[in-house]
């Protein structure tokens, strides 16, 4: 009988067995396969278990060789027959036993098994019976969530994507639960873009994962993958608008930056989820299409300065709505005044002015209407018990968005040209609801509304611009005679430097007042009320400020300034406060653009204004002089700040005597009165702003590079000047990428000079030059210091000074280079005589083969005419450039010159890995340096062997030996040649080491390594381009002395 049973185990091991291997090899019979397998289960229930748990396992082992598409065929037929079986005995026991089974192996040493476990769990975990909720099963669950939280851990991604799947079924969404937390800090931390997109498709749209997930989601809509990116909108399309936006106000998320950011992503499939979220999900299964009422959500409680992410939600709102139904209209009802429908209705007028077929007339109001509107808007932000006369508001605590809209549409109003034909009632009430706008002071945000209303004010007075000047005269005068300090001492406009002494007098004051609280003889209600008047009257007076920078940034050159604008940049200039300094030092540069004739005046005060600490990394004054400093540079340019020098006849070589004593001195103060004392000079005003970027004034070097990147792009720096420019911002780059991963000023350094430099060097062929001889002095410093970061530096440089072309053909994956040679020479082994390529087969041809051979013939031409033009042009360009040479020279002079055993090590390493000759003419100068390097080097150091070798390669695979008779009539040249770059590299490398780059600070060291100790490897260098030449076939296109060096 034991015998008996042992069979019929076999027979049923065998029979599942070659069932599944049936379902590996195709799915077509999966059905029958399935009914075949219930019926085993139904007919021997024990024995198929253990039949299915054996079979299981042996697939398991042989996991490795079974293909990617037979293991879903293997997942999905394991799922339909455990749920059948489920539905058939009623049972889940089938499948509880392979969960049992496979529970000891999720910590295998093959990875590929790991991941078969894994997946086997996420597969049947959906399977079990849930009302199941005996201890035994309870414990199972433990044990398998234990397992699969350890492998969300595990160090292959695959594996841990399958997982996190798996563990998903154990999760409740709330932050308590420790599969959740688990999951959420795998959201943040995960290097693998699968493994967080994952983690995102297992949210599911109930309110805890909400509550858990809400801050992971949001951060994943600024993924760096796209298609993580893409799951975070799907994740949060699942639930509700309104939840959405709850938990978004409660966390301080503006939404609408998000969605606009998610509408404008450079990805293609972002912003389709984006649009889904936002259109399918929100606008028409939440809301019916009602845009007014998601809009309010979003716009409700949030007052935000950019009308900008609103407009681009509104934009997408209007274009779906006008997609179902065309003759859709947003009008706007007097009776029911809110920001969601006034933002539409200026989309909708936007869309329909900016429409060669749409009008807009027909929605915008006229300008009496829109005039009414606006005031009672304006009079619900400043005074909200004052009853409206035209119109009603559906929530008056919104009046500063409707407000911030209103302004906004003064841009339709000037376009549509209803405000050059407006009536003067008309432009006289606008121009004093903008004065009144002016006027008033929110204690937030004492700029609010200053940039619009300024604004508007200039479409309104575009023909009669004295009224504009009238309008912000009015409104400063009536801010100025609200300050406390002036009516305390009796104070004008003009009497500005008394101004600023009171000011400094009053701060004294309160100071003093605070430390007679400490002693009692005054009391916090004195105190209470002097700051409250300092803090009023510096609310007051950036508010002007604002104003005054306003009215000039809409200005233009040759405009008139009013009088009491001046006069408010120069009380500006004379206070403490940091925020109305540095608007008032904004404004008398925008002064110096308006008015070309000031510039001389102001800019020597503009520069002792750079001189000054830096107090405040953000609103600093000496950052913002700086920055108009260049702003005003680029404008004019450094030769307009230069003084012209006097006549010699003016100055004459005269003894003084007591008889021509007073002559003298009069004819030199004449002298004196004719050239303009304000002109600082350009050399002066280079050298000034080059001081800054010195790294002894680290605060202020990320402004100074970044303007003097914008004078390189617009040809303002003198020719002789670039190439110490060019390395000192190399070496600030070199500086920013040492410490790019602990500072975010410094990242941002890198990724702007990275991009400008590139930009540089390949707008022209004279910036490649200066690019590269810039690139090379700041080599020579760095050898002083650092001279691992010299090598990269140098690597940089010669990258950037290849020819375009050059860069694309080095740049070539070897392996396809290869294999497309092979493919050519292959289908055209014999060129000169096609007919030979049969091999005297077929002679007999008839009509096809004729025409066959006629195209493959012309397809022949056209590829070597495509081939001759490419050569062709390769030539070219590579003749046109030959920066490499020339920085070989210079390599090789600093080999001649230099003591150092590691420097010269550099050198020598540049010289042989990174180095592309390509010049059609013979470089004697190059041979020249190069046997004085040669000579120069002491005998016996590895150098001088890799040096001697170089050369020898040099001469005999690139250039033609002269004579020597030749050599020695060129002597003489190539000596002072020499002598010449030797002095201009002395002038150039002291400049930068007394200004600092050569000091212990200027670069720090890698880690603890010092400069002593650092060691360039060469065997790491050797490795980073090993490639074949003949992949490119460079030598068939240059000929036999041009090769590529590598």
């Amino acid at each position: 009988m034991p015998a008996k049973k042992s069979n019929t185990v076999l027979c049923s091991l065998e029979s599942v067995g070659s069932i599944f291997q049936q379902v590996h090899r195709s799915a077509a019979h999966a059905q029958k396969y399935k009914k075949e397998l219930i019926a085993l289960g139904e007919a021997h229930p024990q024995e198929f278990r253990e039949a299915m748990c054996s079979v299981m396992l042996l697939i398991l082992k042989q996991v490795p060789q079974i293909t990617a598409d037979a293991l879903k065929r293997h997942y999905a037929f394991l799922a339909e027959v455990c749920k059948g079986l489920k539905e058939t005995v009623h049972s889940d026991g089938i499948t509880v036993e392979i969960l049992k089974c496979f529970l000891p192996l999720h910590n295998a040493n093959e990875k590929t098994v790991r991941l078969a476990v894994v997946s086997t769990f996420k597969t049947l975990l959906k399977l079990v019976d849930q009302s199941n909720t005996s201890e035994e099963r309870q414990d199972l669950y433990q044990d398998i969530a234990e397992a699969l939280k350890k492998r969300v851990h595990d160090k292959w991604a695959p594996v841990r994507e399958m997982a996190v799947a798996s563990v998903a079924a154990f999760q409740t969404g709330k932050k308590d639960c420790d599969v959740t937390q688990q999951l959420l800090v795998l959201l943040c931390t995960d290097t693998n873009a699968d493994v967080r997109r994952q983690i995102l498709r297992c949210v599911v749209p109930r309110k805890e994962f909400l509550e858990g997930y809400f801050h992971g989601m949001v951060r994943c809509t600024r993924d760096v993958v796209a298609r993580v990116r893409s799951e975070a909108w799907d994740a949060l399309g699942r639930f509700p608008w309104r939840y959405i936006m709850a938990y978004a106000n409660a966390k301080n998320v503006k939404m609408a930056d998000r969605i606009s950011d998610g509408l404008n992503d450079s990805n293609a499939s972002v912003c389709i989820a984006c649009r889904a979220a936002l259109l399918n999900c929100w606008l028409q299964r939440d809301y019916k299409a009602e845009c007014a009422a998601l809009l309010e959500l979003m716009m409700g409680g949030c007052n935000s300065l950019s009308l900008d992410p609103f407009e681009v939600v509104g934009t997408e709102l209007l274009r779906y709505c006008q997609r179902r139904d065309p003759a859709q209209r947003f009008e706007i009802n007097l009776a029911d005044i809110h920001a969601p429908g006034l933002l539409m209705w200026k989309i909708d007028c936007k869309a329909r002015c900016d429409s060669d077929a749409g009008d807009e007339t027909s929605l915008l109001l006229s300008l009496e209407q829109f005039s009414a509107v606006l005031q009672d808007t304006v009079y619900a932000y400043a005074r909200p018990d004052v009853e409206p006369k035209t119109v009603r508001f559906r929530n008056i605590e919104d009046a500063e968005n409707m407000l911030r809209i209103l302004l906004s549409v003064f841009d339709i109003y000037e376009e549509s040209g209803y405000l050059a034909h407006a009536d003067n009632n008309t432009r006289t009430s606008l121009l004093r609801i903008i004065n009144f706008i002016l006027k008033v002071v929110p204690d937030d945000d004492p700029g609010l509304f200053v940039d619009a209303a300024v604004r508007a004010l200039k479409f309104l007075t575009t023909r009669t611009p004295e009224e504009a000047s009238t309008t912000i005269t009015s409104a400063l005068d009536s801010l100025f005679r609200s300050l406390k300090l002036p009516q305390r001492h009796g104070l004008g406009f003009d009497d500005v430097e008394a101004l600023g002494r009171k000011s400094r007098e009053r701060q004294q004051d309160l100071a003093r007042m605070k430390a007679l609280i400490r002693a009692g003889t005054a009391t916090q209600e004195e105190f209470d009320h002097l700051h409250e008047a300092i803090d009023r009257d510096e609310k007051f007076l950036l508010r002007m400020q604002l104003m005054v920078l306003a009215f000039l940034s809409h200005s233009q050159r040759g405009d008139d300034i009013p009088i009491f604008c001046s006069q408010m940049i120069r009380l500006g200039r004379q206070l403490d406060n940091e925020a109305v300094r540095v608007a008032a030092t904004k404004a008398l540069a925008l002064q110096c653009l308006i008015s070309p004739n000031a510039v001389h005046t102001f800019m020597p005060l503009i520069l002792s204004e750079t001189s000054e600490p830096v107090r405040n990394d953000f609103t600093s004054v000496p950052l913002a002089a700086i920055g108009v400093a260049f702003d005003l540079v680029m404008e004019y340019g450094l030769r307009f700040f230069d003084t012209t020098k006097r006549p010699s006849n003016l100055n004459p070589a005269t003894l003084f005597n007591s008889e021509n004593a007073i002559d003298v001195r009069l004819q030199h103060e004449q002298a004196l009165a004719e050239e303009n004392v304000h002109k600082v000079g350009g050399a002066n005003l280079l050298s000034t702003l080059r001081y800054y970027l010195c790294p002894s004034q680290k605060p202020k070097n990320a402004i100074t590079l970044v303007g003097f990147c914008k004078l390189l792009s617009c040809n303002r720096i003198p020719q002789d000047a670039i190439t110490g420019v060019m390395a000192e911002l190399l070496l600030h780059h070199v500086r920013a990428r040492i410490t790019q991963h602990q500072n975010t000023t410094s990242a941002f350094i890198v990724d702007y000079l990275t991009k400008f430099l590139r930009s540089f060097s390949s707008s022209h062929p004279k910036q490649q030059e200066r690019f590269a001889k810039g690139g090379v002095a700041a080599f020579r410093v760095l050898l002083l210091r650092e001279p691992s970061w010299a090598a990269k530096v140098i690597q940089f440089v010669l990258k950037l000074s290849d020819p375009f072309t050059l860069c694309q053909i080095r740049d070539i994956d070897p392996e396809t280079a290869h294999r497309v040679n092979k493919e050519l020479s292959e289908a055209n082994p014999n060129p000169n005589n096609p007919s030979e390529d049969n091999g005297g087969r077929n002679k007999n041809h008839d009509g096809n083969e004729s025409v066959n051979n006629h195209a493959r013939n012309s397809s022949i031409r056209t590829n070597a005419a495509r081939s001759s033009m490419q050569s062709g042009r390769l030539l070219r360009e590579l003749s046109r450039y030959s920066l490499h040479e020339t920085i070989a020279e210079e390599l090789l002079i600093e080999l001649a010159l230099s003591t150092n055993t590691e420097s010269r090590q550099v050198c020598m390493d540049a010289l042989e890995k990174h180095m592309y000759f390509y010049s059609k003419e013979n470089q004697p100068f190059l041979l020249y340096c190069a046997r004085e390097a040669v000579r120069a080097v002491p005998e016996g150091e590895d150098e001088r062997a890799r040096l001697q070798g170089w050369v020898s390669e040099l001469e005999q695979r690139y250039f033609d030996v002269e004579p020597a008779v030749a050599v020695e009539n060129e002597g003489n040249m190539h000596e002072e040649k020499l002598a010449e770059r030797k002095a201009g590299r002395e002038v150039l490398l002291n400049d930068l080491v007394e200004r600092g780059y050569a000091e212990v600070d200027c670069v720090p060291p890698q880690g603890n390594r010092t400069p002593a100790s650092v060691k360039v490897k060469v065997e790491d260098q050797d490795r980073k381009r090993d490639r074949e030449l003949d992949f490119f076939e460079i030598d068939t296109i240059l000929g036999s002395r041009r090769k590529v060096k590598s």
